[in-house]
């Protein structure tokens, strides 16, 4: 884990605790739900709990903690332990009041823990934000319009190999280059801002075109990867009892089909969108692409995991006049961070089942 960049998410959930009032929020829904705990026949305790609930279920609704990118979520989940936040606590508040609505004091007593460790917390947030500015340990920040691409390389997958890893690098790179030259007619040097995690979590700097446009394909091929996931798991079953190899080849053959499909439909709608040069290097370039999609398919299926960050740029003073580069800018991180919400970490088991090309066609 990197301290830095724990720096920087520490201070997003103390500001967020802080600016929805979550822990005191809570409090009053303890307070009030003991009251009627207290005094059942007293119908104003009810009222006052159901307004508390109300308020503290919009703030955790509207928490941007709910548009965390999965890799900052895993790592509050490393050191939170059994705290939640966002809509996971709002989740499991209704469970609790809704599982315990004719006890409850048993209720109010799992209610009275929620708001001890997420009181704690808070709490040890202030004091390790405190022993991060006595120790100069800065706070890893995009700048306004910057975006970031994490990248997770599982560590099963290189070996811990030095050479393997290094091949996989080069492949993203690849992935990354073909989606630029298609974007902004050229290829790009990508700048490394961090490497990270149990596995090899790889932060890198890059363009807004460049992520608006992978952002969306691989929300894309997620959602159609959910659907493959389901005959994967399948299939790893009929193995697991003994079915042949050869049983079970055209399962496998059904899956890569309907990514191929929709990898290919993808390029094309990218092409389209994107490319204004010559006929020629048209059909090179979607070939290319496809390619490069197929990579990064297939790495999903293995394990790998995509994320894209995207800070948004300040607001302009009531009286300055927006330009149009400006508000394009404004419409591309829109984009960015409506389709980024979308993708997320899969839980990947089995063996893989894509097998999508990655050679260019002679």
């Amino acid at each position: 884990m990197n301290v830095e960049r724990l720096h920087r998410i520490l201070v997003d959930i103390d500001k967020e605790l802080k600016k929805e009032k979550i822990v005191t929020l809570l409090q009053q829904v303890r307070d009030h739900l003991q009251n009627q705990v207290n005094q059942p026949n007293q119908p104003s305790h009810q009222t006052n709990l159901v307004s508390s609930l109300e308020k503290l279920y919009n703030a955790l609704e509207n928490s941007a903690y709910n548009d965390y990118s999965p890799s900052w979520k895993e790592i509050i989940s490393e050191i939170t332990g059994e705290v939640e936040l966002g809509e996971e606590l709002k989740l499991k508040l209704e469970t609790i009041l809704s599982s315990n609505a004719i006890t409850p004091a048993k209720a109010l007593a799992d209610i009275k823990i929620i708001f001890t460790d997420l009181q704690n917390f808070q709490s040890s947030i202030n004091n390790v934000l405190t022993g991060f500015k006595t120790l100069g340990i800065e706070k890893e920040d995009l700048d306004p319009g910057e975006c970031e691409l994490g990248y997770t390389i599982p560590r099963d997958y290189v070996e811990n190999k030095l050479v393997e890893l290094k091949n996989e690098f080069a492949e993203l790179n690849f992935i990354l280059n073909h989606i630029s030259e298609v974007v902004t007619g050229e290829k790009q040097e990508y700048e490394v801002k961090t490497i990270s995690s149990s596995d090899f979590l790889l932060y890198i700097l890059i363009g807004l075109q460049v992520a608006n446009v992978l952002s969306k394909a691989t929300e894309r091929i997620l959602n159609h990867y959910k659907q493959i996931l389901e005959i994967k798991n399948l299939r790893n079953q009929l193995k697991e009892k003994g079915v042949p190899a050869t049983k079970t080849k055209s399962i496998e053959t059904h899956a890569n089909g309907i990514m191929k499909t929709e990898i290919k439909s993808i390029a094309k709608e990218i092409i389209k969108e994107h490319y204004d040069g010559e006929n020629g290097r048209k059909n090179e370039l979607e070939n290319g692409l496809i390619i490069a999609l197929n990579k990064l398919a297939n790495r999903i299926d293995k394990g790998f995991n995509v994320e894209i960050r995207v800070e948004p740029l300040p607001e302009p003073e009531s009286d300055e006049e927006v330009d149009r580069e400006y508000q394009s800018k404004v419409d591309l991180i829109n984009s960015i961070k409506e389709s980024s919400r979308n993708i997320e970490f899969i839980e990947i088991g089995g063996d893989s089942i894509l097998k999508l090309s990655e050679k260019k066609p002679s």
